[in-house]
Protein backbone atom coordinates (compact mmCIF):
# COMPACT_ATOMS: atom_id res chain seq x y z
CA UNK A 1 0.00 0.00 0.00
CA UNK A 2 2.64 2.46 0.75
CA UNK A 3 3.73 2.10 -2.78
CA UNK A 4 0.83 3.17 -4.10
CA UNK A 5 0.67 6.51 -2.10
CA UNK A 6 4.38 7.14 -3.33
CA UNK A 7 2.91 6.47 -6.68
CA UNK A 8 -0.03 8.92 -6.13
CA UNK A 9 2.52 11.46 -4.56
CA UNK A 10 4.88 11.29 -7.17
CA UNK A 11 2.75 11.09 -9.91
CA UNK A 12 0.40 14.33 -8.94
CA UNK A 13 3.12 16.66 -7.98
CA UNK A 14 1.66 18.86 -10.94
CA UNK A 15 -1.69 17.85 -10.58
CA UNK A 16 -1.39 16.19 -14.34
CA UNK A 17 -0.39 12.53 -15.74
CA UNK A 18 2.54 14.13 -18.03
CA UNK A 19 3.39 11.09 -20.29
CA UNK A 20 3.28 7.41 -21.23
CA UNK A 21 6.09 6.67 -18.89
CA UNK A 22 3.78 7.78 -15.86
CA UNK A 23 1.13 5.71 -17.22
CA UNK A 24 3.62 3.06 -17.78
CA UNK A 25 4.49 3.35 -14.23
CA UNK A 26 0.89 3.09 -12.98
CA UNK A 27 0.27 0.06 -15.07
CA UNK A 28 3.32 -1.31 -13.34
CA UNK A 29 1.77 -0.64 -10.07
CA UNK A 30 -1.98 -1.99 -10.99
CA UNK A 31 -0.55 -5.29 -12.31
CA UNK A 32 2.05 -5.91 -9.89
CA UNK A 33 0.23 -9.03 -7.87
CA UNK A 34 -1.04 -10.25 -10.84
CA UNK A 35 -4.66 -9.56 -10.75
CA UNK A 36 -7.06 -6.50 -10.90
CA UNK A 37 -9.42 -5.66 -7.75
CA UNK A 38 -11.02 -3.05 -6.03
CA UNK A 39 -7.01 -1.75 -4.24
CA UNK A 40 -6.64 -1.23 -8.18
CA UNK A 41 -9.68 0.54 -8.91
CA UNK A 42 -9.08 3.37 -5.84
CA UNK A 43 -5.93 3.85 -6.67
CA UNK A 44 -7.07 4.76 -10.27
CA UNK A 45 -10.33 7.06 -9.38
CA UNK A 46 -7.69 8.64 -7.03
CA UNK A 47 -5.55 9.51 -10.05
CA UNK A 48 -8.55 10.15 -12.08
CA UNK A 49 -10.33 12.72 -9.97
CA UNK A 50 -7.11 14.09 -8.78
CA UNK A 51 -5.12 14.79 -12.01
CA UNK A 52 -6.45 18.16 -13.80
CA UNK A 53 -4.68 16.25 -17.54
CA UNK A 54 -3.96 12.98 -18.23
CA UNK A 55 -3.32 11.16 -21.53
CA UNK A 56 -5.70 9.66 -23.62
CA UNK A 57 -3.52 6.46 -22.56
CA UNK A 58 -4.30 7.08 -18.63
CA UNK A 59 -7.68 7.13 -19.44
CA UNK A 60 -8.17 3.97 -21.64
CA UNK A 61 -5.94 2.41 -18.90
CA UNK A 62 -8.81 3.86 -16.65
CA UNK A 63 -11.74 2.74 -18.33
CA UNK A 64 -10.40 -0.64 -19.00
CA UNK A 65 -9.44 -1.54 -15.42
CA UNK A 66 -12.92 -0.12 -14.12
CA UNK A 67 -14.88 -2.09 -16.51
CA UNK A 68 -12.66 -5.09 -15.51
CA UNK A 69 -13.13 -5.30 -11.82
CA UNK A 70 -17.25 -3.75 -11.96
CA UNK A 71 -18.34 -6.18 -14.35
CA UNK A 72 -16.33 -9.19 -12.47
CA UNK A 73 -19.81 -10.37 -10.86
CA UNK A 74 -21.73 -9.58 -13.45
CA UNK A 75 -23.17 -6.51 -11.88
CA UNK A 76 -21.89 -2.94 -10.42
CA UNK A 77 -22.41 -3.53 -6.74
CA UNK A 78 -23.02 -0.22 -3.97
CA UNK A 79 -19.47 0.35 -3.18
CA UNK A 80 -18.89 0.30 -6.64
CA UNK A 81 -21.58 2.76 -7.28
CA UNK A 82 -19.70 4.97 -5.15
CA UNK A 83 -16.74 4.87 -6.85
CA UNK A 84 -18.98 6.17 -9.92
CA UNK A 85 -19.89 9.08 -8.00
CA UNK A 86 -17.00 10.18 -6.85
CA UNK A 87 -15.47 9.91 -10.77
CA UNK A 88 -18.23 11.60 -12.14
CA UNK A 89 -18.92 14.41 -9.95
CA UNK A 90 -15.51 14.90 -8.32
CA UNK A 91 -14.41 17.50 -11.10
CA UNK A 92 -17.90 19.14 -11.87
CA UNK A 93 -17.70 18.28 -14.88
CA UNK A 94 -19.97 15.24 -16.14
CA UNK A 95 -18.12 14.06 -19.02
CA UNK A 96 -19.22 12.49 -22.69
CA UNK A 97 -16.59 9.52 -22.01
CA UNK A 98 -17.98 8.92 -18.48
CA UNK A 99 -21.21 8.74 -19.92
CA UNK A 100 -20.48 6.46 -22.59
CA UNK A 101 -18.65 4.46 -19.94
CA UNK A 102 -22.64 3.90 -17.95
CA UNK A 103 -24.11 2.87 -20.70
CA UNK A 104 -21.58 0.44 -21.12
CA UNK A 105 -21.66 -0.81 -17.76
CA UNK A 106 -25.44 -1.07 -17.90
CA UNK A 107 -25.58 -2.49 -21.54
CA UNK A 108 -22.52 -5.61 -20.20
CA UNK A 109 -24.20 -5.97 -16.72
CA UNK A 110 -26.02 -9.22 -16.32
CA UNK A 111 -27.86 -7.75 -13.73
CA UNK A 112 -28.75 -4.00 -13.12
CA UNK A 113 -30.13 -2.94 -9.62
CA UNK A 114 -32.55 -0.39 -9.38
CA UNK A 115 -29.98 2.07 -7.69
CA UNK A 116 -27.76 1.58 -10.54
CA UNK A 117 -30.29 2.83 -13.05
CA UNK A 118 -31.08 5.75 -10.93
CA UNK A 119 -27.46 6.61 -10.62
CA UNK A 120 -27.33 6.27 -14.62
CA UNK A 121 -30.38 8.10 -15.54
CA UNK A 122 -29.48 11.02 -13.25
CA UNK A 123 -26.06 11.39 -14.90
CA UNK A 124 -27.78 11.15 -18.49
CA UNK A 125 -30.43 14.01 -17.46
CA UNK A 126 -27.54 16.31 -15.51
CA UNK A 127 -26.41 19.13 -17.36
CA UNK A 128 -22.73 18.37 -17.99
CA UNK A 129 -21.48 21.34 -15.80
CA UNK A 130 -22.83 24.20 -13.61
CA UNK A 131 -24.50 21.86 -11.08
CA UNK A 132 -24.06 21.23 -7.71
CA UNK A 133 -25.49 18.22 -5.09
CA UNK A 134 -26.13 20.55 -2.13
CA UNK A 135 -24.65 22.67 0.29
CA UNK A 136 -23.49 26.17 0.99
Amino acid sequence: MSRCFELLSTTLVNRKIDDDDEVGAIREQINRDGQLDFDDVRLLIELYCKAREYPAAFEALFFDVLKKVFLADGEVTPDEQYHLLKMLYSDRVIRNRELEFLRELKREAKQVSPEFDTLCQNAFESHPTNWNVGGR
